[in-house]
This record gives C-alpha cells, sequence and structure tokens, in this order.
C-alpha cells in the first residue's frame, strides 16, 4: 500500500538541514569580527572608499570560502539537493523581504544624513535603538523563513555590536572601540558556528571511497 509523502515537509527539513553545519555562522561571525579591523584598514584611504572597500573585501572573501567549503568539504557529505517548489517560493519570498527591508533603510538613514527628516532629530543611543528596529526583525523574518533558528540569536549579537560601539563613543579610542564592539561579538558568533561545524565534520565523516 502507497503511503502518502508529504513534499512540502520534506523540503521544510531540507531547509532545516542545509544550515546544521554551522558554516554560515562562522561567515557571519566572520564578516562581523573583521568589521572590527575596519578602523585599521581605512587610515591612509580616500574616502569614499575607505568606508567601502573593506567591507567588499570581507563580503569577497567569505563568498570564495562558502563557494570553497560547501563544494568540497560540506556536499561530499550530505549530497546536493535540487530545490522544491517550496523551496524556490521561500527564496523568492526572501528576496522580497530583503529588498522591502533595505529600501526602508535606506530611505531612513538618508533623511537623516540629508536633513530632511521633518524635524527628525535622532543621534547617540537613540539612534542605535531604532537600527535595532531593522536589523532584528530583518534577520527574524529571514530565520523564520529559512528555518533557521540561530540567526534570531545572530541577529541581537549585531545589534549589540552596533549598540556597544555607540555606547563606548567617548571614552575609548575608536580602533580599540571597534575591537571591543565588532571584534568580540564576531568572534562570538564565529566560535558558536565553529563549535557546531566541528561536530557536524565529527557526525557525518567522507565516505571511505573519498578518502582514498
Amino acid at each position: 500500500m502507497a503511503q502518502n509523502i508529504d513534499i512540502k515537509k520534506i523540503e521544510k527539513n531540507i531547509l532545516k538541514t542545509g544550515h546544521q553545519h554551522g558554516f554560515f555562522d562562522m561567515l557571519i561571525g566572520f564578516v562581523v569580527m573583521g568589521m572590527g579591523f575596519s578602523p585599521f584598514f581605512r587610515e591612509g584611504l580616500p574616502s569614499p572608499y575607505s568606508y567601502f572597500l573593506w567591507p567588499l573585501i570581507l563580503v569577497i572573501t567569505a563568498e570564495v570560502l562558502l563557494f570553497t567549503i560547501i563544494k568540497y568539504v560540506i556536499q561530499p557529505r550530505t549530497g546536493i539537493v535540487k530545490p522544491g517548489a517550496s523551496i524556490k517560493s521561500m527564496r523568492k519570498k526572501l528576496f522580497i523581504v530583503i529588498i522591502i527591508q533595505f529600501t526602508i533603510q535606506l530611505s531612513f538613514i538618508i533623511l537623516l544624513i540629508t536633513g530632511n527628516g521633518s524635524g527628525i532629530q535622532v543621534e547617540g543611543i537613540m539612534f542605535i535603538l531604532i537600527v535595532g528596529l531593522f536589523i532584528i526583525p530583518l534577520f527574524g523574518i529571514i530565520a523564520y523563513l529559512m528555518k533557521y533558528p540561530r540567526l534570531y540569536l545572530i541577529g541581537v549579537f549585531i545589534w549589540l555590536a552596533i549598540f556597544i560601539n555607540e555606547l563606548l563613543y567617548d571614552p575609548i579610542d575608536y580602533q580599540i572601540r571597534w575591537l571591543l564592539s565588532y571584534g568580540i561579538m564576531g568572534g562570538i558568533i564565529f566560535s558558536m558556528g565553529l563549535v557546531i561545524f566541528i561536530r557536524f565534520l565529527k557526525k557525518y565523516p567522507l565516505p571511505k571511497e573519498e578518502l582514498v
């Protein structure tokens, strides 16, 4: 007797297992931690390149690592799964959410920078609290759509990095401040992913034929 197969449930499980290796956490932690060194890199570079070049280098490095590790370390252990209808739908929703969130956040920042915010006066800690209203919900939505619960916590850590950086604005030199905020929070995220990644490698060793 044939059994009914719940395709949506299977694809939901695929989404859950797709990030259980912890490497995505490591990459996010790597980028956040790398931002802690941006003040050292920016010195001597002309504006506005000094603000965009280092994050660009971090993101490109993360993308190269992502491609390499997934292809040569993760996929040999888990195999390759082609996305079904549910996963493709999730990706479309995820793309739309990110575009909307990015547009709203960018518009808000432009209004503040240009002074066209209709009398809006936001600075210091209050500004960081408002930034959290964008960052934390964004990570929450992505975590929900991707069935990736750790992203809730990662979103909070990233917001904390921004908050601590602002909190230490006056008493500490800006180079040390960035290391203490982004460096520590990024290190926590990276370490969390590293522990999960090591467990993944132990739980899913390469097949014997791959070891020859």
